[in-house]
């Protein structure tokens, strides 16, 4: 069976030479739910967190999977399905503090302490909140407080666009909004914030077209890869100017068919700025629909795990380094 997917890999990436093909890592069990909407990804040591933008309002949970439950299934590429086990979660009063809640949008940690974006939505006017709380992954609980709510500024008011992604940053956070494309968000930040959610000074960040939906943690060269996705029904409302990304590299096969983009870009922390490396954007192999890719994390010297939201479905996926 592993000679088999290895060789349809390899059969792939011959015919799309300038895209990579993302291998499904079929979930069973609660966490398949296309409901939960997932919405991030981040390693809590040697554990995958599978973040869920609408936890479920009886019994609210995020998910976890085993790193080594992860090389197992791609090293011996499995068929059977992974059952995530679920992280139990004390929401406290947060929905009832945070009017038009709209659920979990990114998550990071700093050792056991949880530090995660929450989006809402009133009359009509998006807005962003820091919060955190403490994991005990032995009890697979966490515990959010909610009696510090940090409220993120939003650089512009579009629907359903807000702070997606967070990260580590020496020792404190980093947050990056969604819509930085020219025409919407001329002078985009990278904001920062310490371990107790106070502000801190922010980073210029470069224009980038489309959505920026979910970053990876940094690497010791302070480089990370960021999601930049684009479904053509937000045309309109992130109205995209000129794509500076493909400019210098040759667009692959299916990204010259569809209109939709589906692609990871690396940037780099430098001095008191975030620039864009030499290193070409990776881009995926595309379907007829597009997929809405929410969650990224890096996955050893193998590649990457990403996450679709419920468009078109539930799916976890393993992208293998070109």
């Amino acid at each position: 069976m592993r000679t088999i997917i290895l060789m349809i890999l390899l059969f792939y990436q011959n015919i799309f030479s300038q895209e990579v093909f993302p291998v499904e890592i079929p979930l069973n069990g609660e966490a398949k739910d296309r409901d939960l909407e997932f919405s991030g990804l981040t390693w809590y040591k040697e554990n995958l967190i599978l973040l869920p933008q609408y936890v479920k309002k009886e019994d609210p949970g995020f998910y976890t999977i085993s790193k080594k439950d992860l090389i197992n299934w791609i090293d011996a590429n499995q068929e059977k399905a992974i059952k995530p086990k679920k992280i139990k979660i004390e929401l406290s009063d947060i929905r009832e503090k945070i009017e038009g809640f709209q659920g979990f949008e990114a998550i990071t940690f700093i050792g056991n302490k949880a530090y995660m974006i929450i989006e809402s939505k009133n009359n009509g006017i998006m807005k962003s909140f820091l919060i955190k709380g403490k994991l005990n992954f032995r009890k697979l609980n966490l515990v959010i407080d909610s009696k510090i709510i940090k409220e993120i500024p939003l650089p512009v008011n579009i629907k359903n666009m807000g702070f997606e992604s967070i990260l580590k940053y020496q020792h404190d956070l980093m947050v990056l909004y969604e819509a930085n494309g020219e025409n919407i968000n001329n002078n985009p930040l990278a904001l920062t914030y310490n371990s107790s959610l106070n502000p801190k000074n922010p980073i210029a960040f470069p224009n980038l077209e489309y959505r920026l939906t979910d970053v990876t943690e940094l690497d010791s060269k302070n480089n990370f890869w960021a999601i930049n996705y684009f479904w053509p029904g937000e045309k309109e409302r992130l109205n995209p100017g000129k794509d500076l990304i493909i400019e210098d590299i040759k667009e692959g096969m299916t990204h010259k068919r569809y209109e939709h983009v589906e692609r990871l870009v690396e940037f780099k922390i430098e001095s008191d700025k975030l620039i864009r490396t030499s290193t070409p954007p990776i881009q995926l192999v595309l379907e007829e629909k597009s997929r809405n890719w929410e969650g990224l994390v890096r996955f050893e010297d193998k590649g990457f795990l990403m996450i679709v939201d419920e468009h078109p479905r539930t799916l976890l996926a393993f992208i293998p380094k070109p």
